[in-house]
C-alpha cells in the first residue's frame, strides 16, 4: 500500500513540475547595429507557450558615432498544432538611447526613450531546446537621435531552453 502511494504521488509531482518550466533564451543581435539578449520566463501560463521578460544590448561603434540601445519588454510565446512544434513570439516594451557624435573635435550627445517591439518564429526540436529567428525594432522621436529615420532593426537569432 506505501508502495502505492509512494508512486502515486511521486506520479503526481512529476505531473505538476513538468506541467510549467523555466523558459531562458539568449539571443544574438545581427544588424547595422551589434548585439545580444535574453529572455527569461515561465512555460505554459495562461494556454501559452510561455510568457517572459526580455532584455537586449545593442551598440553601434564607428570613427564619428558612438551609440547604444537597450530595449526591456515582455512578451509571449504561442505554440501551434497538435505537436506543438510551431510557433511565435511577441513583444512589445520601451527603449533607451543613447549616442554620441564626434566631428572636428567637437561632441554632441543625445538621450531619448522610445518604443520597442520584437517578433520571432519559434521551432521547438525537442521538449527542452527550441530555436528562434526574428526582428527586432525599436523607434525613438523624430531628431532626438543620429539614427537614419529613428529607428533600429536588428535581426535576431536564439535559442529555448526550457527546464
Amino acid at each position: 500500500m506505501k508502495i502505492k502511494t509512494s508512486l502515486l504521488l511521486l506520479s503526481a509531482l512529476s505531473t505538476s513540475v513538468s506541467a510549467s518550466a523555466l523558459h531562458l533564451s539568449p539571443e544574438l543581435k545581427i544588424g547595422s547595429y551589434h548585439g545580444f539578449g535574453v529572455q527569461a520566463g515561465i512555460t505554459d501560463v495562461a494556454n501559452l507557450g510561455a510568457v517572459y521578460l526580455s532584455y537586449s544590448h545593442l551598440w553601434y561603434d564607428s570613427d564619428r558615432y558612438d551609440e547604444t540601445v537597450d530595449a526591456y519588454r515582455v512578451g509571449i510565446q504561442n505554440m501551434f498544432g497538435r505537436n506543438q512544434t510551431h510557433g511565435f513570439q511577441a513583444e512589445i516594451g520601451v527603449a533607451s538611447y543613447d549616442g554620441t557624435k564626434t566631428r572636428s573635435g567637437e561632441v554632441e550627445e543625445k538621450t531619448t526613450h522610445g518604443i520597442s517591439l520584437g517578433g520571432a518564429y519559434v521551432y521547438q526540436a525537442t521538449p527542452m531546446l527550441g530555436l528562434r529567428a526574428g526582428v527586432d525594432m525599436n523607434i525613438f522621436d523624430h531628431n532626438k537621435t543620429f539614427v537614419p529615420y529613428d529607428t533600429t532593426v536588428n535581426f535576431n537569432l536564439g535559442a529555448i531552453i526550457s527546464f
